[in-house]
């Protein structure tokens, strides 16, 4: 079932993801760590639950059933 998110905040969890990625260059606690891959994770859940998927080596946005 998808989501009645509105896309605007679809496009701030898919920019957000992209800025957790550059964290993992950082040196960090492992709790902090996990802490980071957990909250990047769920991020993808909503943004995946609203019926999208995030293309990683542009971070861009695709409809889940438009994806090649």
């Amino acid at each position: 079932m998808l989501g009645d998110t509105e896309f605007g905040a679809i496009r701030i969890c898919a920019r957000a993801v992209q800025v957790l990625d550059k964290v993992g260059f950082l040196t960090l606690s492992k709790e902090d760590d996990a802490a980071v891959v957990l909250a990047r994770n769920e991020l993808l859940s909503v943004i995946q639950g609203n019926g999208y998927q995030l293309e990683y080596d542009s971070y861009r946005l695709v409809k889940a059933d438009d994806r090649h």
